[in-house]
């Protein structure tokens, strides 16, 4: 295959799934997807992984959300791209929760929180109000105990332990 039609053919494959996506077809947009990612830079893999992830949760396929975590996690890390890595680590974190470990959960979203204000990305404030919601789903103590072992940082300390706000 010539680089050219390669490249027509990712394009086509990135625009079907981005179609799909948009109409509501999960299914169909992670078919496009899986095969377009033999066919992309590591960059573009890293952001087609994060598309797969959240695809793969929302259709309930979590062992496929945590293959693709699990692969963007260190991709994201050799790329020193802080912002996917930390969007990544939270958001698996929360999958981690809702599979029942909860602590072991809401401590990667602290930490992926941490990482996403570290590098000044606009998520952080919204996942700091995912973080909250998750944190009513156990007590009150071992909230407070995953946010100290989570993170040494006093001021996200404060700003997730205060009780007013979402």
């Amino acid at each position: 295959m010539s680089h050219q039609s390669a490249n027509t053919m990712l394009a086509e494959l990135i625009a079907t799934a981005s179609e799909q996506q948009t109409a509501g077809d999960s299914a169909g947009a992670l078919i496009a997807y899986e095969r377009a990612l033999p066919l992309l830079s590591r960059e573009e893999r890293a952001r087609v992984l994060f598309q797969m992830a959240q695809l793969s949760r929302f259709e309930g396929h979590i062992a496929r959300a945590f293959a693709c975590y699990d692969e963007l996690l260190p991709l994201a890390a050799e790329l020193s791209d802080h912002r996917a890595h930390g969007l990544a680590g939270a958001m698996r974190g929360q999958l981690v929760f809702m599979q029942g470990d909860k602590s072991a959960g809401l401590q990667a979203m602290i930490r992926g929180l941490e990482e996403l204000r570290r590098c000044g990305a606009s998520e952080a404030e919204h996942l700091t109000c995912h973080t909250r919601f998750f944190s009513r789903r156990l007590p009150r103590a071992e909230f407070e105990q995953c946010v100290r072992a989570a993170t040494m940082d006093d001021e996200l300390r404060q700003v997730l332990i205060q009780t007013d706000g979402c």
